[in-house]
Parts: C-alpha cells; structure tokens; sequence
C-alpha cells in the first residue's frame, strides 16, 4: 500500500487503494464531495463506478426530481449534518467522469431528509468507498425523462 494516505488534488483529500477495483477516501473540511470525486476518477481512469459513504456535510443542497415537471426542487439545507448513507455511481458524461450521488442526512435531532445531492461540502470528514468496474458507460440527456440516463447499446 505504497499509495496509502497519499494527500493530493485541490486541498488535503487522502486516499488508500484496498484492492485492485477498490479505494478509501477520506475528504476533509471544506472540500466540494462531486468535485472532489470526480477529480479523483479522472486522475485514477475510472469511468464507471459504485460510490458509498458516511461522514459529515455543511450545508448541503438536497433536490427530488418530478417527472411531470422534468425539474428538481432544490433545498439547500442550513447547518452541519451526519450523512447517515450517500451511495450514487460514477459514469462518463461529456468523456469526464460524473458523480451521481443520493444521500440521507441526519440534523441534531437526529431528524433526517434525503434526496438527490446537488452540493455539499465535507464537515470534518466523509468517508468514502469508489469501487470501480472496467466498463467505459457512458451517460447522456434523455428528453422524454429530462435525465441523463446510461448510453446501454
């Protein structure tokens, strides 16, 4: 594990390969959870992969997407909240790797919401799984549902 806790990309995210598909990450204060991902993958050359995680954000922007409508309601939600369960996946979206997260968070009153993470920022730290695939599946905007869904040929 010569790449274990290795402290790289914009600010101070440490990492640690477990096994060939498999990666730790642990984000610190302050850091952006799509961004920080995202730049994580593209450095590694992963184009598909499954996301989980638990640990803290500040402020998250939480939204729920309605068919009808084809838009999402956004919340972004004040304060310092436990992620109890964020899961999401990784595929290609303009040839770059995307993070698509859900999440579920809890307040102080161990109160919870959850939805589609628009936005978050890590408080005091997140804890995440990135286990990658050797696919290269690609995602682009599907009009009838107004998503980005996987390119399956």
């Amino acid at each position: 594990m010569a790449e274990a806790n290795k402290a790289c990309y914009a600010k101070t995210m440490k990492y640690a390969r477990l096994n060939e598909n498999t990666s730790a990450l642990r984000l610190e204060l302050g850091e952006d959870v799509h961004t920080t991902i995202q730049d994580f993958c593209a450095d590694q050359g992963i184009d598909n992969a499954q996301v989980q995680g638990i640990g803290s954000v500040e402020s998250p922007s939480l939204a729920h997407y309605s068919i009808k409508t084809k838009a999402f309601t956004d919340e972004k939600l004040a304060g310092v909240f436990e992620v109890t369960s964020l899961t999401g996946n990784i595929a290609l979206v303009d040839s770059k790797p995307f993070a698509h997260l859900h999440v579920t968070v809890s307040d102080e009153h161990m109160m919870t919401r959850g939805g589609h993470l628009v936005k978050g920022e890590c408080s005091a730290t997140l804890e995440l799984m990135i286990t990658s695939y050797p696919a290269h599946n690609t995602k682009s905007q599907n009009d009838q549902i107004g998503l980005k869904v996987w390119d399956f040929q």
